[in-house]
């Protein structure tokens, strides 16, 4: 095949994923260890607080990894950090991402989107550096609380998993752990 269309192929092939890249807006979203931090912060009352953690939780029973077995899940997300679920084990998250109320949105001329919706996002013990979504895409640096910018595709809610995983997508390649933070009053372990 001559140069030249080799180059034309690749060029094609390449194509959506640049229009998938520039179509993925950056938004803002919220971070909170605990339900403490977040009433704390001027987004939420402890109420809404407690309203949309609930929601992150009903998320995380839904689209957190699950495992058949406990070695499985701490091989990827670190010793004492994840729970019997009764047959499967899943991580436990080091915080929750909520979205920016709407009150909030139109008071800072925040055009972001709707910020998507609260869930529980994790660290790997392979990179304890960064939050990851339940389908393990990159949110923020862990240990960063309050308002983090991410973009619209990583807020969405995560897959639901309904079948356990003998490790990986989490691993050592891929890199999402999960712990709950400590200090103030935690809220889903």
């Amino acid at each position: 095949m001559k140069r030249s269309k080799k180059i034309k192929l690749t060029i094609m092939g390449l194509s959506p994923l640049a229009l998938t890249a520039c179509s993925d807006k950056p938004v803002d979203m919220l971070v909170y260890k605990t339900l403490d931090e977040c009433a704390s912060d001027r987004y939420y009352s402890m109420d809404q607080c407690e309203i949309e953690f609930k929601k992150a939780v009903s998320e995380r029973h839904k689209t957190s990894p699950k495992y058949k077995y406990l070695s499985d899940c701490e091989s990827d997300f670190g010793r004492n950090r994840c729970v019997d679920r009764g047959a499967i084990y899943t991580p436990i998250p080091s915080a929750y991402m909520l979205p920016i109320p709407r009150s909030h949105q139109r008071e800072e001329n925040y055009y972001g989107g709707s910020g998507g919706i609260s869930q529980p996002i994790y660290t790997s013990r392979d990179d304890y550096g960064h939050y990851r979504t339940g389908d393990n895409q990159k949110v923020g640096q862990s240990g960063q609380t309050g308002r983090i910018s991410t973009s619209t595709s990583r807020t969405k809610s995560p897959s639901i998993k309904s079948t356990t995983v003998s490790r990986g997508g989490f691993g050592s390649q891929a890199s999402a752990r999960g712990s709950w933070g400590s200090g103030g009053r935690s809220f889903g372990g």
